[in-house]
C-alpha cells in the first residue's frame, strides 16, 4: 500500500514511513502510473517495525486497493461548459508557467534598472551643481565695466625669511615645499 494508507491504517506518520522506506527498515519499492510515482509499502512490515520500536499505533481497517483501470474522459455534465473549457497538457502548462516566471522575473530586472537609472539621474544633476558651485568659488567673479581706478602704487617686496637649514636628507624637500609655498603667498 502506499505511504498515505499506510499512515491511515497505523497512524504512523508519512515522513516516519518515509524514511523507514529510504533506510530500508521496512521493504518498499516505487510504482509509476506515467504521470505520478508512489512509494508502495508491505503493511505487515510497516508494523513489526513500529512494535519492535514500541511506536503507538491506530487499529483503522485497512480495505484493499483497486487495481488501477484505465483512465477514461468523462464527458462535461452540461454542453456549456465543453464549449468554454479547453483540455491543456500538463507539459504545455507547465512550459507556460516558467515562460511566466521568467516574464515575471525580467519585470522586476526592468524594474530595478529603471530605479537605478532614475537614481544615476538624480546624481548627475546634484555633481553638475556641486561643480559649478566649486568652480565659482574658485574663479573670481568678472568685475562690472565702469570707471578704471588708477593702479595702486606697488608695495616694496619683503625679504624672504631666512629658512633653517635641513638636518636631514629627507627634510630637504620638506623645507623647500614651506618656502616654495610661503613665497607664492606673498606674491
Amino acid at each position: 500500500m502506499t505511504l498515505q494508507e499506510a499512515h491511515a491504517a497505523t497512524g504512523i506518520p508519512v515522513n516516519t514511513l518515509r524514511k523507514w522506506a529510504r533506510r530500508e527498515a521496512v521493504p518498499s519499492y516505487l510504482e509509476s502510473d506515467g504521470e505520478l510515482t508512489l512509494r508502495m509499502v508491505d503493511l505487515a512490515a510497516v508494523r513489526e517495525r513500529a512494535e519492535a520500536l514500541g511506536r503507538p499505533m491506530s487499529t483503522a481497517p485497512v480495505e484493499p486497493r483497486p487495481d488501477p483501470a484505465p483512465a477514461t474522459i468523462a464527458e462535461p455534465a452540461d454542453a456549456s461548459a465543453s464549449a468554454e473549457t479547453m483540455i491543456v497538457p500538463v507539459d504545455a502548462w507547465n512550459k507556460m508557467l516558467i515562460q511566466l516566471g521568467n516574464l515575471h522575473e525580467a519585470g522586476q530586472q526592468l524594474a530595478e534598472a529603471r530605479e537605478r537609472a532614475a537614481k544615476a539621474e538624480t546624481e548627475v544633476v546634484f555633481l553638475r551643481e556641486r561643480l559649478a558651485e566649486v568652480r565659482s568659488r574658485r574663479t573670481p567673479a568678472p568685475e562690472a565695466p565702469g570707471p578704471k581706478k588708477a593702479p595702486a602704487s606697488p608695495e616694496p617686496a619683503a625679504a624672504p625669511e631666512p629658512v633653517a637649514p635641513p638636518t636631514a636628507p629627507g627634510e630637504t624637500r620638506f623645507w623647500r615645499y614651506v618656502y616654495r609655498g610661503w613665497r607664492s603667498r606673498r606674491r
